[in-house]
């Protein structure tokens, strides 16, 4: 990875979403509740805070195991 991902402390305000960048070629993901940072590499998946993975990480994990 070209840099580290941001992380930060979860405040229970999770909501994630596309930020429009790419990261070494992946989209990368932000939190606006505290600002952390995910790549459909990693081996978890952010959840907001309703419990529940948003529509746009699903997609991407879709996409990254070849179910697009």
């Amino acid at each position: 990875m070209s840099r580290p991902l941001e992380i930060a402390a979860c405040r229970s305000a999770c909501a994630w979403d596309a930020s429009g960048e790419r990261l070494d070629d992946e989209p990368l993901f932000v939190c606006s509740g505290c600002g952390s940072e995910w790549v459909p590499s990693q081996p978890w998946t952010p959840i907001d805070w309703t419990g529940r993975v948003p529509g746009p990480v699903q997609r991407a994990v879709r996409e990254r195991r070849g179910r697009g």
